[in-house]
């Protein structure tokens, strides 16, 4: 139980992976628990893809402290890929002892921490989990559930209490809401009990990938900045999606909409005029999947 310490939980995901909902979850349960919750979400110039960064703070005294989560107790990674692409963000401010959840099976996790820094990685495949019992790629619950695992005062039922408000919030289908708390027992269930004794910051700083933003918060980065024109192209984005569009070609009338309307400009036009997805920048924001009138495109998630 909570006395006079604060834990803080930071969560890094991607637009659309549901973040914010995942740090309102948490904060809500911790205030069903009878804590003091804080809950706060920072978005970057992006939104759907994007890298989002979530926060909260739980105590059993009033929380004075307010900003960034500089020193988490917790991180938890919402896409693996992430660790390479923002170590910059998921790697700021903690220590060898400092615990991260991260979001992907045991293998590939065990693999790509080799070349990661030395931190108490803990694996839960919540991609899995979305797809076993919610059928989209949506693990805000999942996250919750795993975070709210490790603070002991927090209890299944209030969590539950917690995703069914939370998640009703943004109109779901009864069923949908259900789904999610399905998703989110689950999770619980699965995730061990984790010691969120704070530990000492790490030394080593860990510097952002060629195409990721710096950490956001700080006093070092008022943001990012584009120094020459013609750079997008060069800033491949098709790892931020969670979902694909697939065109069958049989079914395309060659009317142009999903050219028009794709924002980024991630649709190509080939000699007879059918269209074809750049994956390597499109960001799944389907868009093309609701504009066709005669259904060619199908939507698919991301493995």
């Amino acid at each position: 139980m909570l006395v006079h310490d604060m834990i803080e939980v930071r969560f890094h995901g991607r637009g659309g992976q549901g973040a914010k909902i995942a740090s309102r979850i948490l904060g809500r349960s911790g205030f069903l628990a009878g804590l003091y919750a804080q809950d706060f979400a920072l978005f970057g110039a992006e939104r759907r893809g994007a890298p989002v960064v979530s926060f909260t703070r739980l105590s059993a005294e009033p929380i004075q402290q307010r900003g960034d989560i500089e020193r988490p107790n917790l991180v938890l990674v919402m896409d693996d890929s992430l660790l390479k692409e923002s170590p910059a963000q998921v790697f700021h401010g903690v220590s060898g002892a400092t615990p991260i959840i991260v979001n992907a099976d045991p293998e590939g996790l065990a693999c790509a921490v080799k070349e990661l820094p030395a931190v108490k990685y803990f694996c839960i495949d919540m991609q899995r989990l979305a797809h076993q019992w919610i059928g989209q790629s949506f693990v805000s619950a999942i996250a919750a559930a795993a975070a709210a695992k490790c603070i002991p005062a927090i209890k299944l039922d209030q969590l539950t209490e917690a995703v069914r408000s939370e998640i009703a919030e943004f109109g779901l289908a009864p069923d949908l809401v259900e789904k999610n708390l399905a998703a989110a027992r689950a999770a619980y269930d699965q995730t061990p009990s984790i010691d969120l004794a704070r530990a000492p910051k790490l030394e080593q700083d860990f510097p952002a990938a060629w195409q990721a933003v710096p950490y956001l918060g700080t006093a070092q980065f008022a943001g990012p900045t584009i120094r020459q024109r013609g750079s997008a192209a060069l800033r491949a984005t098709g790892n931020w999606r969670t979902e694909r569009p697939v065109i069958e070609l049989a079914k395309c009338k060659r009317c142009f909409l999903c050219y028009l309307y794709c924002p980024e400009a991630a649709m190509r036009l080939d000699a007879e005029n059918f269209p074809h997805v750049d994956y390597d920048h499109c960001k799944g924001c389907m868009i093309c999947y609701a504009e066709c009138p005669t259904d060619a495109i199908s939507r698919r998630m991301e493995l």
